[in-house]
Protein backbone atom coordinates (compact mmCIF):
# COMPACT_ATOMS: atom_id res chain seq x y z
CA UNK A 1 0.00 0.00 0.00
CA UNK A 2 1.21 3.26 -0.82
CA UNK A 3 0.54 6.70 1.08
CA UNK A 4 0.13 9.82 -0.40
CA UNK A 5 3.00 12.68 1.43
CA UNK A 6 5.36 15.52 0.67
CA UNK A 7 8.71 14.69 -0.12
CA UNK A 8 11.41 15.78 1.94
CA UNK A 9 12.79 18.55 0.23
CA UNK A 10 8.83 19.73 -0.42
CA UNK A 11 8.56 20.11 3.14
CA UNK A 12 11.70 21.87 3.20
CA UNK A 13 11.04 24.40 0.37
CA UNK A 14 7.78 25.17 2.00
CA UNK A 15 9.21 26.13 5.26
CA UNK A 16 11.82 27.85 3.33
CA UNK A 17 9.28 30.25 1.87
CA UNK A 18 7.25 30.54 4.54
CA UNK A 19 10.29 31.95 7.05
CA UNK A 20 11.08 34.29 4.32
CA UNK A 21 7.16 35.52 3.94
CA UNK A 22 7.01 35.45 7.82
CA UNK A 23 10.34 37.69 8.38
CA UNK A 24 9.25 40.20 5.72
CA UNK A 25 5.89 40.35 7.58
CA UNK A 26 7.73 41.04 10.71
CA UNK A 27 9.97 43.48 8.88
CA UNK A 28 7.05 45.44 7.73
CA UNK A 29 5.39 45.42 11.46
CA UNK A 30 8.41 46.94 13.01
CA UNK A 31 8.82 49.56 10.28
CA UNK A 32 4.92 50.43 10.31
CA UNK A 33 5.08 50.35 13.88
CA UNK A 34 8.42 52.88 14.27
CA UNK A 35 6.61 55.73 11.87
CA UNK A 36 3.22 55.14 14.41
CA UNK A 37 5.43 55.88 17.18
CA UNK A 38 7.23 59.19 15.25
CA UNK A 39 3.73 60.08 14.06
CA UNK A 40 2.35 60.19 17.36
CA UNK A 41 5.63 62.03 19.10
CA UNK A 42 5.35 64.81 16.25
CA UNK A 43 1.27 65.18 16.75
CA UNK A 44 1.83 65.35 20.70
CA UNK A 45 4.32 68.18 19.92
CA UNK A 46 2.11 70.12 17.37
CA UNK A 47 -0.20 70.10 19.89
CA UNK A 48 1.51 70.85 22.80
CA UNK A 49 2.28 73.88 20.33
CA UNK A 50 -1.01 74.97 19.99
CA UNK A 51 -2.04 74.51 23.63
CA UNK A 52 0.60 76.59 24.71
CA UNK A 53 -0.31 79.40 21.95
CA UNK A 54 -4.38 79.37 22.68
CA UNK A 55 -3.68 79.13 26.49
CA UNK A 56 -0.92 82.52 26.98
CA UNK A 57 -3.49 84.10 24.49
CA UNK A 58 -6.43 83.34 26.27
CA UNK A 59 -4.57 84.80 29.70
CA UNK A 60 -2.87 87.78 27.92
CA UNK A 61 -6.08 89.12 26.55
CA UNK A 62 -8.30 88.26 30.00
CA UNK A 63 -5.47 89.43 32.10
CA UNK A 64 -6.26 92.70 33.89
CA UNK A 65 -2.44 93.68 34.36
CA UNK A 66 0.59 92.12 32.63
CA UNK A 67 3.77 92.48 35.33
CA UNK A 68 7.29 91.94 34.54
CA UNK A 69 8.48 90.12 37.80
CA UNK A 70 11.99 89.23 36.30
CA UNK A 71 13.46 88.95 32.64
CA UNK A 72 12.44 85.43 32.43
CA UNK A 73 9.13 85.84 34.39
CA UNK A 74 5.74 86.83 33.76
CA UNK A 75 2.67 87.57 35.96
CA UNK A 76 -0.65 88.10 34.74
CA UNK A 77 -3.75 89.42 36.67
CA UNK A 78 -6.64 88.32 36.54
CA UNK A 79 -10.09 89.53 38.24
CA UNK A 80 -10.04 86.32 40.62
CA UNK A 81 -6.64 84.87 39.79
CA UNK A 82 -3.00 85.36 39.01
CA UNK A 83 -1.13 83.31 36.56
CA UNK A 84 2.82 82.96 36.15
CA UNK A 85 4.91 82.32 33.41
CA UNK A 86 8.04 81.58 33.58
CA UNK A 87 10.23 80.77 30.61
CA UNK A 88 13.07 78.31 31.17
CA UNK A 89 15.52 76.61 28.41
CA UNK A 90 13.82 73.51 27.80
CA UNK A 91 10.46 74.07 29.25
CA UNK A 92 8.06 76.70 30.02
CA UNK A 93 5.73 76.65 33.30
CA UNK A 94 2.53 78.23 34.05
CA UNK A 95 1.63 78.47 37.59
CA UNK A 96 -2.20 78.92 38.45
CA UNK A 97 -2.44 78.81 42.38
CA UNK A 98 -1.31 75.60 43.28
CA UNK A 99 -1.50 73.81 39.77
CA UNK A 100 1.59 74.09 37.44
CA UNK A 101 1.22 73.21 33.69
CA UNK A 102 4.32 72.40 32.06
CA UNK A 103 5.13 72.65 27.95
CA UNK A 104 8.17 71.16 26.95
CA UNK A 105 9.81 72.99 24.84
CA UNK A 106 12.40 76.13 24.96
CA UNK A 107 11.10 79.44 24.72
CA UNK A 108 14.22 82.00 23.38
CA UNK A 109 14.91 85.95 21.85
CA UNK A 110 12.18 86.80 24.78
CA UNK A 111 11.62 90.39 25.21
CA UNK A 112 9.41 91.59 27.64
CA UNK A 113 8.50 95.49 27.14
CA UNK A 114 7.11 97.30 29.63
CA UNK A 115 5.25 100.88 29.87
CA UNK A 116 7.26 103.34 31.26
CA UNK A 117 3.09 104.97 32.70
CA UNK A 118 3.87 102.69 35.60
CA UNK A 119 6.19 103.84 38.26
CA UNK A 120 5.67 101.45 40.95
CA UNK A 121 5.77 98.62 38.92
CA UNK A 122 6.36 97.02 35.49
CA UNK A 123 3.95 96.98 33.75
CA UNK A 124 4.24 94.87 30.30
CA UNK A 125 2.54 95.88 27.31
CA UNK A 126 3.74 93.29 24.59
CA UNK A 127 5.89 90.21 24.92
CA UNK A 128 7.64 88.52 21.81
CA UNK A 129 9.27 85.37 21.89
CA UNK A 130 10.26 82.52 19.31
CA UNK A 131 9.16 79.03 20.08
CA UNK A 132 9.99 76.01 17.80
CA UNK A 133 11.39 78.55 15.20
CA UNK A 134 8.04 80.58 15.15
CA UNK A 135 7.76 83.89 16.48
CA UNK A 136 4.89 84.74 19.06
CA UNK A 137 3.83 88.79 19.91
CA UNK A 138 1.29 88.92 22.81
CA UNK A 139 0.26 92.99 23.18
CA UNK A 140 -1.82 93.56 25.81
CA UNK A 141 -3.72 97.34 25.40
CA UNK A 142 -4.59 98.83 28.68
CA UNK A 143 -6.36 101.75 26.99
CA UNK A 144 -7.46 104.73 29.36
CA UNK A 145 -6.37 102.73 32.72
CA UNK A 146 -2.73 103.53 31.85
CA UNK A 147 -3.59 107.24 31.92
CA UNK A 148 -6.06 106.87 35.15
CA UNK A 149 -2.94 105.67 37.19
CA UNK A 150 -0.41 107.95 35.83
Amino acid sequence: MKVKAFSFLEIMVAIVISGVVMSTAYSVYIFVNKQYIKLNTIKADVRDYFEFSSTISRDFELAKKVVKTNDYMISMEQTDKTINYQFEHEYVLRNINFQTDTFFFSATDILINTIAEFKEEQVVDFVKMKVKDNDFSFYKNYGAIAKIEE
